[in-house]
Parts: structure tokens; sequence; C-alpha cells
């Protein structure tokens, strides 16, 4: 159907919200996801920190509606929000009777219909990774249920490993590729990670499973800063890994109201970025609009 312009993150990208989103305002992404100063040249960093679990899949403002997003994906739109491979089915039961044991829940179904039940107690998208190869080969995507894809789709990402799962982030490789498959081996059940990650978009939705054909808006100011906290916890009993996935989107504007280091953090990042990463960001049609709207507000 294409893009649909709205500014309600938790409508999909294709639809137009229903009246109750009239009033909706984002809420502040969280201090500790913000992105630092860059330094230097532009590099894909891991940035990976200790997890404490007792802030594992935190509860927020938005957890409602992003649960109500996602029961209706699921409803409307199952074969686009979960998938499972031949034999991802025990991982995926594992790692839904973690979430459920950590939200104080009971899970009644098994594989993957059990991972569905889980990611409907938490705002989070759940993937699994199967356990490593026998041959020590890297671990594979077995499972998953995402509700909030940032321009990509969930069965494409089906039986590939993470490495392959980023063959369209330019620089990936070269500048993670092997330090990614370390964390992922040495990744132990009683010490978990998280990171987070950022970009710029041209639309709020959280369920955007495409590429737009070109730019949604002209404007700096309708663009939306959108963050992305990822959690990995191994599964002690299968082997595999939870890799979880929450987005947040909020309007420009309102993110670097929070004062002119914010607003000469988010140029500053916009600014090193090589084209062809701007590109697949989706931030190098707006980069220079950006880079002179954000210079009147440092």
């Amino acid at each position: 159907m294409g893009f649909v312009p709205h500014r309600h993150p938790f409508t999909p990208y294709d639809r137009a919200p229903d009246a109750s989103a009239d009033g909706f305002r984002a809420m502040p992404i969280r201090d500790d996801m913000l992105p630092p100063a860059p330094e230097g040249e532009f590099r894909h960093r891991i940035g990976v920190r200790p997890l404490d679990l007792a802030e594992w899949l935190p509860s927020d403002e938005e957890t409602g509606p992003t649960i109500a997003m996602k029961r209706a994906l699921i409803a409307e739109r199952g074969d686009e929000v979960v998938a499972c491979t031949g034999h991802g089915g025990a991982a995926a039961e594992e790692a839904a009777q973690l979430v459920a044991g950590w939200c104080g829940a009971a899970i009644g179904g098994s594989g993957v219909d059990a991972l569905v039940e889980a990611a409907l107690l938490v705002a989070d998208d759940l993937t699994v990774l199967g356990p490593a190869g026998v041959d020590g080969g890297a671990p594979r995507f077995v499972a998953g249920v995402v509700c909030a894809p940032s321009r990509w789709s969930l069965r494409s990402k089906m039986g590939r490993t993470m490495l392959e799962t980023h063959d369209p982030v330019p620089r990936y490789a070269e500048h993670i590729g092997a330090a990614v498959d370390t964390v992922l081996r040495r990744l132990s059940p009683d010490r978990p990670v998280w990171r987070s990650n950022w970009t710029l978009v041209d639309h709020p939705a959280l369920f955007q499973p495409e590429v737009p054909d070109g730019p949604l808006v002209d404007d700096p100011s309708e663009l939306w800063v959108r963050m992305e906290r990822e959690t990995l916890r191994r599964l002690p009993g299968t082997g595999g890994i939870l890799f979880t996935i929450r987005g947040f989107q909020q309007p420009l504007p309102d993110y670097v109201a929070r004062g002119r280091e914010q607003a000469r953090i988010v140029r500053d990042l916009v600014a090193r970025l090589p084209d062809d990463v701007a590109r697949y960001k989706s931030v190098l049609p707006h980069r220079a609009a950006v880079a002179a709207w954000l210079d009147a507000r440092c």
C-alpha cells in the first residue's frame, strides 16, 4: 500500500490512525540510551554494556500502546511479524519461559506459540538465535516476534547469522563483524549485555518493514529520532541466545529541546556519516537541511 502520512508510532506505516491518536505525545527517550558526542572519523561500534537483570525489560508509559499494537499486528498480519524455522521451537520456547518468568507470568503454549505469548507481556520484540553449530559456526536466527522492524523484514533474517543479517549495513562487516561474533561466543547466562543505536526517520511508525521509494517529508522539523534498546541473554538450556529489541520514536524538535548539547551531538553525528551509511540510515536526503536546521539550535 505504501506509506500513509501520520504522526502516531503505534499505527503501522501503511494505515491511518484512528481518532484516539489525536492527543498522542511521545515520551522522552531515556537518558542512558542517548548517543554520546562522536569522536574522530565514523566507525560502527558495538557499545555493549553489562545488563542489570532488574532492568531487563522495563515498563513505561508507552508499554501499553506498544503491546496493543503488537496484539493487533499478530492477529491481523501474523505472517509478517512471527517466524520460526523448523528447528527453532525449543530455543523459542526456552526464551519465552525466560521472559515470562521475569514478568512473573505463566506460558501455556509451546514452541513459537510460547514466544508469541511472551512477546505480549513486554514492549520489546523477541528474536532467538539457535546454538552455535557443531563445527563452531556462528549461531543463526531461528525464531522471532518482531512488530517494530526498522525497514527490514523478519522472514528475510531467518536462518541467517548476525553477520549475514547485517549484510545491507555498509561497513558493518569490516568494522564490527568479528567483534560481534566474539560477543556472542562469550555471552553467558549470568552475564547479559545491552546496547542502543540511533537513526533519523521520516515516518514515525514503529512497524516499518519496508523502505520508502524516496523522502517522505521536506521539513527537518517533521523528522523523528528513532532509537533501539537491544539486549542479549544466553539461554542456559538450549545454548541459544535471546536478542530483544525495543524501539522508541520521538520528534526531532522534542528530542533537541533537551538543550544545545543534544542538538550539537545530533548535528555532528549526522555530519560525519559516510554517504553509504547515511543512505542506509535514510539520512542522506535530509542531511543538508538537517544540518542547517540544527545549526540554528546549537
